[in-house]
C-alpha cells in the first residue's frame, strides 16, 4: 500500500518552493499551472466521460487508433452504432461508444483552423486543408457526439504534437513545441474530451464493460 502522506510530502515542498519563485518573478500562472500539473489524481473516482458510460447501453465498445488510418476509428464507430440500429433495431442509447485517439490520430481531433495553418494533412498521410471529419468536411464527430458517442483525445499527445504537425524546421524547438500545444488544445472540435493518457483511458473503458476494438487499415 502506499504511504501517501510520505509520497506528497516532497512534491508539497517542491510546489512551495516554486510559487515562492513564481511569486518573485510575478510568474503566479505559471506557480498555478505547476499545481494542476502536480495535483494527485484519485484514480477510483470517476472522470465526467466515464459517469456518462456507465449509464449509458449494455452494448459498449471502445474503437482506438494511434495512427491516421483515414479515421477508421471514428468510421467504424458510426458504422457501429447504425448496423445496431438498422439491422437489430436498437436505440443509440442502448449503446456506449467510445472513441480514443492518440498518437498521430490526434490530428483528426484538431478543427480547420489547425489544418489550414499547420501540415497536419500531411502528417497524416491525407491531402487537403480542412478536417474531412469536421463541419467543413462530413462533421462526423459532431454527428457521432450527438448519437451519445464519447470521443476522447490523449493529453500525452496533445503534449507531442508539436513533434508530428509543425513544420520540421520547428519540431527540434522546445518552446515552439509547447505553444503548438497549447494551440491544438484550444483548437479541437467541439465535444472532444481530453483524458491524461490514453492507455489509461482505455483501460478504465475497458473495466466499465467496452470491448476494445483497434482501428487501423
Amino acid at each position: 500500500m502506499i504511504d501517501e502522506t510520505s509520497s506528497s510530502s516532497p512534491r508539497r515542498t517542491f510546489l512551495a518552493r516554486l510559487v515562492s519563485v513564481g511569486a518573485g518573478l510575478g510568474l503566479s500562472s505559471v506557480a498555478r499551472r505547476a499545481d494542476a500539473m502536480m495535483a494527485p489524481r484519485n484514480v477510483g473516482e470517476p472522470e465526467p466521460w466515464m459517469q456518462r458510460l456507465t449509464a449509458a447501453g449494455a452494448h459498449r465498445v471502445v474503437f482506438h487508433s494511434h495512427l491516421a488510418a483515414d479515421g477508421l476509428a471514428i468510421g467504424w464507430a458510426r458504422t457501429f452504432l447504425d448496423t445496431q440500429k438498422n439491422s437489430y433495431g436498437l436505440r443509440d442509447g442502448d449503446s456506449g461508444v467510445v472513441v480514443g485517439l492518440n498518437g498521430r490520430s490526434i490530428g483528426l481531433l484538431f478543427n480547420d483552423a489547425m489544418w489550414a495553418k499547420y501540415p497536419i494533412a500531411e502528417t497524416m498521410l491525407m491531402t487537403g486543408t480542412k478536417n474531412p471529419n469536421g463541419p467543413q468536411g462530413t462533421d462526423l464527430v459532431a454527428a457521432l457526439i450527438a448519437r451519445g458517442a464519447i470521443l476522447l483525445a490523449c493529453n500525452n499527445s496533445l503534449r507531442a504534437s508539436g513533434s508530428r504537425f509543425l513544420p520540421e524546421p520547428a519540431r527540434a524547438d522546445p518552446a515552439a513545441r509547447t505553444a503548438f500545444a497549447d494551440e491544438a488544445r484550444a483548437n479541437l472540435l467541439p465535444g472532444i474530451e481530453v483524458v491524461p493518457a490514453m492507455v489509461v483511458a482505455l483501460q478504465r473503458a475497458q473495466d466499465l464493460g467496452c470491448r476494445y476494438v483497434y482501428a487501423t487499415a
